[in-house]
């Protein structure tokens, strides 16, 4: 799928708002369902997965096309070391529209927190808009209801 592609299912998901806003709406309904053993706390930028047993994730959905041979990430990065360094979250995921030029996980090293706290976790993740396209029959032109 494309990006175009995801920036219609994402308009056509709720008529009323921005694709961001949906992006973010749809991964915060996605995380929300599974709630056994943890917590979901949506806040205006980011969504809390807050577990009594692993480390709570810190998760960001940032609507941008991602393209992973070229990757641009210093605003991230920045981010995700202010998160980490300042709060409890030691997990930071950053979460983008899955499409052609996105398909994989990627795991992302900062030699400063390295030395300074050795278990993080800085991912960014292509994540799947199929359930948009189950609720649009595969078709991008049918408003999704």
């Amino acid at each position: 799928m494309s990006f175009n592609e995801c920036k219609t299912l994402l308009g056509n998901f709720s008529l009323t708002q921005k694709a961001s806003i949906n992006f973010f709406d749809y991964v915060h309904g996605k995380i929300a369902k599974d709630t056994k053993n943890r917590f979901v706390d949506k806040n205006r930028d980011s969504i809390d997965i807050i577990t009594l047993e692993n480390g709570s994730i810190k998760v960001i959905p940032i609507y941008k096309d991602m393209d992973s041979s070229k990757l641009s990430l210093d605003k991230e990065v920045a981010k995700a070391v202010k998160i980490i360094t300042k709060t409890d979250f030691k997990n930071v995921y950053f979460v983008y529209p899955k499409n052609d030029n996105f398909t994989k996980h990627i795991q992302i090293k900062v030699p400063l927190l390295e030395e300074a706290c050795g278990e993080y976790m800085i991912k960014l993740i292509p994540y799947s808009l199929t359930t948009i396209q189950r609720r649009c029959n595969g078709n991008s032109t049918i408003l999704c209801k």
